[in-house]
């Protein structure tokens, strides 16, 4: 699905990411870690050509896009949740939704209002809006959304744009614990429709609902990776969480079946 071989990136003469190998398959879930000087959010950028790398190469979907562009990468469906947010303010919930189907509509109504959707899209946007609890506000601006429905009203977009790779940057900042279990129940269902979900979050309790694995960034590269049966129990993740460990330090220190390779 998505394999990055060597990923670096420099600033004049400092590293921001330092031969970055990562492969993520269908149906999965990838959690990056801590701590924040470690730039996951450039990882991120580089992956949907925010940033470019200055050296190695991506594939996705078997196809090298390594020197593509962010709209290149948006067609073949590579989809995108910043920390701030991406939608349209001065748009109703249903317009914001429609936009999902603007790469894949017949040209005869690329141009057309919203209202002009065949029927079939514009029920697929009102069951999303049910499932959200967002329906009742369907023609109002979305400017009236609090922060945590904003959130979910971005990540409901790249779901119904049938997106095949989600990258999500903090998708839980703003979000009530309420509204949490909306979020990961809308997860969830992604997943389970064979995408794959790339993450960076903060959030222990939200990941353990349905993350498969976790790869922790030290000195700009991934340097451990777990599977889900071994990140609830780890000591080690315990004291990354409180900020008492540090790979470069006792990396060495650690029982090779620990460690797994990317």
């Amino acid at each position: 699905m998505l394999s990055l071989h060597n990923i670096q990136r420099s600033i004049w003469w400092n590293h921001i990411l330092n031969g970055i190998d990562l492969k993520a398959e269908q149906w999965q879930a990838i959690w990056l870690v801590w701590p924040n000087w470690c730039w996951k959010t450039s990882l991120l950028n580089v992956i949907n050509w925010f940033y470019q790398a200055t050296h190695g190469s991506i594939i996705f979907d078997d196809k090298h896009i390594t020197n593509l562009s962010v709209e290149k990468r948006w067609q073949m469906w590579v989809g995108r949740v910043f920390q701030s947010f991406g939608i349209f303010k001065n748009l109703t919930l249903f317009e914001n939704l429609a936009l999902a189907f603007v790469n894949n509509l017949h040209r005869k109504y690329k141009f057309l209002p919203p209202s002009f959707l065949p029927q079939e899209k514009k029920d697929q946007i009102d069951s999303v809006l049910h499932e959200l609890d967002l329906y009742s506000k369907r023609n109002e601006l979305a400017w009236n959304l609090s922060w945590w429905q904003m959130r979910l009203l971005e990540i409901a977009r790249l779901y119904l744009q049938d997106t095949k790779l989600f990258l999500l940057d903090e998708p839980t900042a703003w979000v009530s614990p309420k509204l949490k279990w909306k979020v990961i129940e809308l997860l969830n269902k992604i997943i389970q429709t064979w995408k794959t979900v790339i993450i960076v979050e903060h959030d222990f309790e939200f990941l353990w609902e349905f993350v498969d694995q976790i790869m922790v960034m030290d000195e700009w590269k991934i340097v451990l990776q777990w599977d889900y049966q071994d990140i609830k129990n780890s000591e080690i993740i315990k004291e990354i969480y409180f900020g008492r460990w540090s790979p470069k330090h006792q990396i060495n220190n650690l029982k090779r079946s620990e460690l797994v390779k990317v």
